[in-house]
């Protein structure tokens, strides 16, 4: 052996312990996207090395050919688990199926089957030419059409594969760049190398390609280990764009600018119960019951409900939104389905409830209530009916619950007006005013700065005389003391509700602080609901502090005027 020879042989031997441990550990991470192909890829690449070597190392011509023939085995493996492994990490494993995987077969089954029945047709190659004994290896003997036509396929699904990986890097966020350049490097290193020593731009004495893989081994040990190659798979944005259109369970249509349908998802269809495909059709075509409404604005969102007559009947929310350009023109129309047949039932049923429950807890304690003064009638004149007073107040509490119930209806319902800009000064006076002559042994103070706007859902006034009724209702003392008092810091203002009460009990601020109740644990009444409710929906947040009496503080956004104009704007 020649020093250059010897040199070649044992830089093979690197090469191939690479590979195959690349390939090993690209098999025990088989379930993470890629990991699977990429371990047949270094795979094929060790089994070509490792014929190389045989071929390098052992003399004589039968075993020369044998491992030329054998190196085809890693050599045919390489370009399809290229392509699979495309696929797989750029996102488009929905191609990678077994029908996929059989048809990419196919050709390096049949190169192998081609190669090794040559001796029948010598359309691989044609050793009759060949008049060296030495020279037994396949390499050194004339190529026939089936091998170039092995070499088109197989560099055609490279190509292919190097697309998709080209198109990731120009698509995928910076942080996932340098892994898919290791992974082009790593892909490039030994096919294209192989690729100008078929063409005759490298003139070297061996193909330098099974050499190669050891440099694509030691890149890929890099992108495994320093940069996540397949523990944080790349997603491009485009990619998950594709996969959150196809696997949202909402429906979506795509209308371009003529109201014609250009795209749709699998639960579009399956939501809509459409017969055939709706792409090409006009809307009025898709959705006949919806459509004029949908677009009688243009340029705007709008949402309409369309009621199904299947069998059981459905319920879609369907929300037009326009699609423009950055020249603000519109282009075409998006529409989303949602199937809302569970919340529509639902209610249903609380409304029906509700009103029955209502309209019965009435009726029901109106009769209560007259049958306790027939009782009272009857008691002895001289004395007083303790049992008869326990009733009346009960029923009094009923009756308290249910007037409160309807208003927590009529403020927070999905058809109650939403905000709106409040004074704080008039506001508090307004509800002490009210609170006061509904009590008029309580006394209550408040200073609040003139002026001050706050930006509340309606419904907060009903919430802040919910919380001083409250605090004097509950107060043990003959003449409650209640105060209220307000905070502004940048955006937000504060309003502070004190009493001097025995403190708000324990169960009642911690279903507060829960926001729910358990079966066994609730609040005693509404009232804290509609504050918590309330205040939620203003954007606000509530808390509570006891001690020497109750402290009730509710955060809720401040509104600026502009002193010039007088506008208000939302801070």
């Amino acid at each position: 052996m020649t020093l250059s020879h010897t040199t070649l042989t044992l830089t093979l031997i690197p090469a191939i312990g690479i590979c195959l441990a690349m390939a090993i550990y690209g098999w025990r991470k088989r379930p993470v996207p890629g990991a699977s192909s990429f371990s047949a890829f270094m795979w094929g690449g060790g089994v070509w090395a490792m014929a190389v070597l045989g071929i390098r190392t052992t003399p004589g011509p039968t075993t020369e050919l044998f491992w030329s023939l054998f190196q085809y085995f890693g050599i045919v493996l390489i370009p399809p688990a290229w392509l699979v492994f495309a696929l797989d990490y750029t996102s488009r494993d929905r191609w990678i199926t077994p029908s996929t995987i059989a048809l990419l077969s196919v050709l390096p089954v049949g190169t192998l089957v081609a190669l090794w029945t040559n001796d029948l047709h010598r359309l691989f190659y044609d050793p009759a030419t060949t008049e060296t004994v030495a020279s037994a290896s396949i390499a050194g003997m004339p190529y026939g059409p089936l091998f170039y036509a092995m070499v088109t396929w197989s560099y055609l699904f490279i190509l292919v594969g190097s697309a998709m990986l080209v198109h990731l890097l120009l698509t995928a966020p910076k942080r996932y760049r340098a892994r898919i350049v290791a992974v082009l490097i790593a892909i490039g290193a030994p096919l294209l190398s192989n690729l100008l020593y078929l063409l005759g731009v490298l003139s070297l004495p061996v193909d330098p390609a099974p050499y190669a893989f050891a440099v694509s081994g030691l890149v890929f040990g890099w992108a495994l280990f320093d940069h996540e190659l397949f523990d944080v798979p790349p997603v491009a944005p485009k990619v998950a764009h594709t996969i959150v259109f196809e696997q949202t369970d909402n429906g979506v249509l795509i209308l371009d600018a003529g109201g014609y349908v250009v795209d749709h998802n699998d639960a579009a269809t399956e939501l809509l119960e459409l017969p055939t495909d709706p792409n090409g059709k006009r809307l009025e075509e898709v959705i006949p019951s919806a459509a004029k409404r949908l677009s009688k604005r243009d340029g705007e969102t709008v949402t309409d409900e369309l009621s199904l007559s299947t069998d059981p009947r459905r319920y879609l929310k369907v929300t037009s939104t326009p699609i423009r350009r950055r020249t603000d023109r519109q282009i075409g129309t998006l529409l989303t389905i949602d199937d809302i047949t569970d919340q529509r039932l639902r209610e249903q049923r609380l409304d029906v409830l509700q009103r029955v429950l209502r309209h019965n807890v009435r009726q029901e304690t109106n009769k209560i209530l007259g049958y306790t003064e027939f009782l009272e009638e009857e008691v002895d004149m001289d004395g007083e009916s303790e049992h008869a007073n326990a009733i009346n107040r009960a029923a009094n509490s009923l009756i308290e619950w249910s007037t409160k119930a309807r208003s927590i209806d009529r403020t927070l319902g999905p058809d109650a007006d939403e905000k709106r800009v409040f004074d704080v000064e008039s506001t508090v006076d307004s509800i002490v005013e009210d609170a006061t002559r509904t009590h008029p042994e309580a006394e209550i103070d408040f200073e609040v700065p003139p002026s001050e706007p706050i930006h509340c859902h309606t419904s907060i006034e009903d919430a802040l005389y919910e919380i001083i009724d409250n605090a004097i209702r509950h107060n043990d003392s003959d003449e409650p003391s209640v105060t209220v008092s307000t905070e502004v810091e940048d955006d937000w203002v504060t309003i502070n509700i004190s009493d001097d009460g025995s403190g708000l009990p324990a169960t009642e601020r911690d279903v507060l602080d829960r926001g729910r109740e358990t079966p066994l644990e609730h609040g005693s009444g509404l009232g804290l609901w509609l504050v918590n409710w309330s205040v939620t929906a203003s954007g606000g947040s509530v808390s509570i502090d006891t001690g020497d009496g109750t402290t009730v503080r509710i955060r809720v956004p401040r509104a600026n005027v502009d002193a010039e104009t007088g506008e208000t704007e939302i801070a």
